[in-house]
């Protein structure tokens, strides 16, 4: 019971100090260390996220997901080129 309470505490810790470096530090900053640590980890890069760091953090070229570099579907091709 107790490891779960020291988990739950620096779980909260951690998204606490998280959420004052964004406040403090900026979109930018954080979404910088957020691209940093998908290609540290090789996360796969979504749409969502694309979109994220481009118009909310506004990094001006942001790695772009697999379906928006190589489009195969029309409904892809044409996201792509309206992005």
């Amino acid at each position: 019971m107790e490891w779960w309470m020291n988990a739950m505490i620096a779980v909260c810790g951690y998204l606490l100090g998280m959420a004052f470096a964004g406040s403090f530090l900026g979109r930018r900053w954080m979404g910088t260390v957020d691209i940093s640590l998908h290609k540290l980890f090789k996360i796969k890069v979504t749409t969502g996220k694309y979109l994220y760091w481009k118009h909310f953090c506004g990094i001006n070229k942001p790695p772009r997901p697999e379906n928006l570099k190589k489009p195969s579907k029309l409904s892809e091709i044409f996201l792509s080129r309206l992005l």
